[in-house]
């Protein structure tokens, strides 16, 4: 069986998960991005899509005759941005293939709809609201599909983690873009004097003083983000306020890496874990800020737990779970397609 897979092959992206989980079962995969078709800086593409019309429609036309020249049985897409005449012009050369989307992110990505205006034949979302609102007001054929962790990529470090813990030397970590919400969050957890390292992406827009200080300057992905993750005594995962009822993907690749966090309260957490939700979640951040300093103090508590959720998380929410889980609607599909090709090989 052959499989397109539209969308980046940046390390640790959703797509970069999604092809090595499919290689590692035995599919044949194609894997395309934008920057096969033209290599500029991704960047100056986005923009360009945006803000050319026929620029865009000619990319995605690139993109959508290199697909069609594998002939797979299957096109996974994954961009949020991806011209609606692409779509159609693969399904229109390959009338026996299957055509979905997995949408990666919170409803705030949604880009100018494109997805919307797409015929795929099935459309994957990790929010429950966003499923019941294309079903029940689009009338598409959308399904859940949470996110998950790459077993090669997001495990522990091997090392003793008390040792690790006074290397790294960090009370509380955040990591990712720094959104002037999260800011304010972060703040907040600095003023009440816990010592606070922030990697990833700041804010040039809005800076704040003490965001400043606190910034390490260093986006963190493979080894290092594990490494720093598993040394730092917690890791405070604020989810963006567009995950209606979802969790973000770092919520499954810190229990991935084994290291222990304190997130937002969602009902859906009760779904993902092992433990119970109200030992790692706060609803406010003085919520937060007092279970920081209780779980600082805490250390065998904190690798305890985060030791039965690493284990947990494993076993049920690799991306290769995802893709055979029978409760799962992506299994329903890759099996569909195995069927036909049986059929026609028979």
């Amino acid at each position: 069986m052959k499989i397109a897979l539209l969308g980046s092959k940046d390390f640790d992206s959703l797509e970069y998960h999604i092809n090595d989980a499919l290689i590692y079962m035995g599919y044949d995969v194609f894997h395309i991005d934008i920057k096969d078709v033209i290599n500029i800086p991704y960047r100056y593409n986005y923009w360009a899509t945006k803000l050319l019309p026929s620029y865009d429609e000619k990319i995605f036309k690139r993109l959508a005759e290199k697909i069609i020249d594998q002939q797979p049985d299957l096109v996974i897409c994954t961009y949020r941005f991806i011209h609606p005449n692409c779509i159609k012009k693969i399904k229109t050369n390959l009338r026996n293939t299957k055509v979905i989307h997995i949408n990666p992110d919170a409803i705030t990505t949604f880009e100018n709809q494109q997805v919307f205006a797409s015929d795929y034949d099935a459309y994957f979302t990790k929010d429950s609201f966003i499923v019941d609102f294309m079903k029940d007001k689009m009338k598409l054929n959308t399904f859940y599909l949470p996110e998950a962790l790459n077993p090669r990529v997001h495990k522990p470090i091997k090392r003793d983690r008390f040792q690790l813990e006074n290397e790294i030397n960090i009370d509380v970590t955040m990591f990712g873009t720094m959104y002037p919400y999260r800011a304010r969050m972060a703040s907040e957890v600095i003023d009440s004097g816990i010592n606070v390292a922030l990697f990833g992406v700041p804010d040039r827009r809005f800076p704040r003083e003490e965001i400043t200080k606190s910034f390490r300057n260093e986006y963190i992905t493979g080894d290092r983000k594990a490494e720093v993750l598993f040394g730092s005594k917690i890791v405070l995962n604020n989810f963006h306020y567009a995950e209606i009822n979802s969790a973000n993907v770092k919520f499954f690749e810190i229990n991935g890496i084994g290291a222990f966090q304190l997130c937002d309260y969602k009902p859906v957490l009760e779904e993902y874990s092992a433990v119970d939700v109200e030992k790692f979640t706060y609803k406010t951040i003085d919520e937060a800020i007092e279970k920081i300093k209780y779980f600082l103090d805490q250390p065998l508590l904190r690798h305890e737990i985060s030791k039965k959720q690493c284990e947990h998380f494993h076993k049920h929410h690799t991306y290769e779970n995802r893709m055979k889980d029978k409760n799962i609607d992506f299994h329903y599909h890759l099996c569909y397609i195995i069927y036909r090709l049986s059929l026609k090989l028979s």
